[in-house]
C-alpha cells in the first residue's frame, strides 16, 4: 500500500499542480514543484482563473492547498476502496 505519511512519489505535490487547472487558466506544471514560493505566486496572478483574477497569488494558493490537502485526505482514507472499484 502507498505510504501517505512519507509520499515518495511526491503525490501531493502533484495534486497541487493538478488542482491548479481549477482556479488557474492552465495547470501549474509539475517542474514548479521545485519553484520558489514568490515564483510559484506570480504564476498563480498571471493565470488567475477570472472570479480570482484580482486576488492576491498567495491568496490563490491558499485555495489550492485547501484543496488540495482535502482531496490528499481523501486518497488517504479510501485508497483501499478506490482501488477495488
Amino acid at each position: 500500500m502507498y505510504n501517505f505519511d512519507t509520499d515518495p512519489k511526491r503525490v501531493k505535490d502533484k495534486l497541487f499542480c493538478s488542482m491548479s487547472a481549477h482556479f488557474a487558466t492552465a495547470e501549474l506544471p509539475v517542474e514548479a514543484i521545485d519553484w520558489e514560493e514568490e515564483k510559484i505566486e506570480a504564476w498563480f496572478e498571471e493565470n488567475a482563473w477570472e472570479p480570482f483574477e484580482f486576488w492576491d497569488g498567495r491568496a490563490v494558493v491558499e485555495v489550492v492547498e485547501a484543496a488540495t490537502w482535502h482531496a490528499f485526505e481523501f486518497m488517504k482514507l479510501n485508497l483501499k476502496e478506490l482501488c477495488n472499484d
